[in-house]
């Protein structure tokens, strides 16, 4: 039995989903013309009036029509959602509505919809959004930096974070090494070389 391991296939094979949408016409252009790669108008990001971002990835057409329906326009006015040739035209008129209201107010306008719109936020505002509030999404430790929290959360075993500070580099090197049984004579000769680092906690006499 053998394996065998390689980075750039393991790469390659995350991108199955790209070699396939070429096979079928779904990613024949250049970059920034293609369904998923903001070429398509409703799967893009748009500048609000606020200069803030939204978000949309209304592909399917329930979701698409809820996207017009917040967006007070009519699909009878616009050209066809896949004419990929009268894409250019769709987006500047989305461009347009969405640059009229600031991106607080397109968020409560598509608030509990299934337009698929979200607002575009910043590290800072991630963790105070109501969703991630709720669910508890985000984490701070002892050294108070904010992280994301483990997930899925698993109702029998949860994942509970470790919320001590994270370890300093060469923190326990010598502990590990102790345990590894190196003697002390050994460890000291390793640092004095430069061959480890340690920057374990001094006692204070």
């Amino acid at each position: 039995l053998s394996l065998s391991l390689s980075q750039v296939e393991g790469a390659a094979y995350t991108g199955s989903f790209v070699w396939k949408s070429r096979a079928i016409g779904m990613w024949e252009g250049g970059r920034g013309q293609n369904m998923l790669d903001g070429g398509a108008p409703f799967y893009d990001t748009y500048r609000t009036a606020d200069g803030q971002h939204v978000a949309v990835g209304a592909i399917e057409p329930q979701f698409y029509q809820q996207l017009l329906l917040g967006l007070g326009l009519d699909a009878a006015d616009l050209p066809p959602q896949m004419s990929s040739d009268d894409w250019p035209e769709l987006k500047r008129v989305f461009e347009g509505r969405f640059a009229s209201k600031t991106r607080a107010e397109w968020t409560d306008i598509f608030d509990g919809t299934d337009a698929c719109v979200t607002p575009v936020l910043s590290f800072d505002q991630v963790s105070s959004h109501p969703h991630n509030r709720e669910r508890g999404s985000f984490v701070r430790d002892d050294a108070e930096e904010e992280s994301p929290r483990p997930a899925p959360v698993l109702s029998r075993t949860p994942a509970d974070p470790c919320l001590a500070e994270d370890p300093r580099i060469g923190q326990h090197t010598c502990e590990v090494l102790e345990e590894y049984g190196f003697q002390t004579e050994t460890i000291e000769r390793l640092l004095a070389t430069g061959v480890i680092e340690s920057d374990a906690p001094k006692a204070k006499l």
